[in-house]
């Protein structure tokens, strides 16, 4: 038994050397790959930008439609794409940069998937029986502000591959998902108190899963490939060094 253990680990470190062989440098290629995912990141704080503003704003509607449903039509079309360019990409360059390859297959869901919640945050707009008003438009607001820079801030780390600051975005947008969360739960406790409240309720969750989404593509940056997304371990060490006498 114990020497099957050993061959299957031994198995294993060769595996992971044929994974991180020549790894050094990126080719034009991915590099190419990698930009065409960042201007998936752009316009998708665009139309989170847009839907969001004109939902707390009380912009008409019809003014944004059709710039939000076309550019939404361009990050699914970018994705395909980058998808596409991804299998042949690796299929040529094999070893070297099938990691990488894996990586933004995987995160190029999480770009495509923040336009979906802005064009929910649309038809929510649609659907309300009014606007966000008081207290609750001044923390919606302020937590749209907070998406929206990370948003930017995302796309920044992300080119210069920047580990430390990718720590500091991962622990922000944990803070942002905590923050709506606890809304939520506020907001049910309350139970129904007027027509409002679903909107309520559904807004801070599409919130919070637009920041999950960006927190997931920070997670790239840092974690290996078989931990994206899973960042739980990053949040407790960065809250405990914000903490040390805790």
């Amino acid at each position: 038994m114990a020497a099957s253990r050993r061959k299957r680990y031994l198995e294993t470190l060769d595996m992971l050397d044929w994974f991180t062989s020549g790894q050094e440098q990126e080719s034009p290629g991915l590099q190419k790959l990698r930009s065409e995912f960042g201007q998936m990141l752009d316009a998708g704080r665009h139309v989170f930008d847009t839907a969001a503003n004109a939902f707390l704003g009380g912009t008409d509607l019809e003014v944004i439609r059709n710039d939000l449903f076309s550019t939404d039509k361009r990050i699914n079309k970018a994705e395909r794409q980058i998808r596409r360019e991804l299998v042949v990409h690796a299929s040529i360059h094999g070893a070297s940069e099938f990691p990488a390859c894996l990586v933004l297959m995987s995160i190029v869901k999480d770009a495509e998937r923040i336009g979906d919640y802005a064009k929910n945050l649309f038809d929510l707009a649609e659907l309300s029986p009014g606007r966000p008003s008081g207290d609750q438009l001044a923390l919606l607001v302020e937590l749209k502000d907070d998406i929206s820079r990370i948003m930017a801030t995302c796309r920044e780390i992300f080119d210069a591959d920047d580990e430390e600051h990718a720590k500091e975005l991962i622990l922000e947008a944990d803070r942002i998902e905590n923050r709506c969360d606890e809304e939520v739960r506020k907001l049910i406790r309350q139970g129904a108190q007027d027509s409002m409240s679903t909107t309520y309720v559904l807004t801070f969750r599409y919130f919070k899963r637009v920041a999950s989404h960006v927190r997931n593509v920070a997670s790239s940056i840092v974690q290996p490939l078989h931990k994206l997304d899973f960042t739980s371990k990053i949040v407790k060490q960065g809250q405990a060094e914000s903490n040390p006498e805790e």
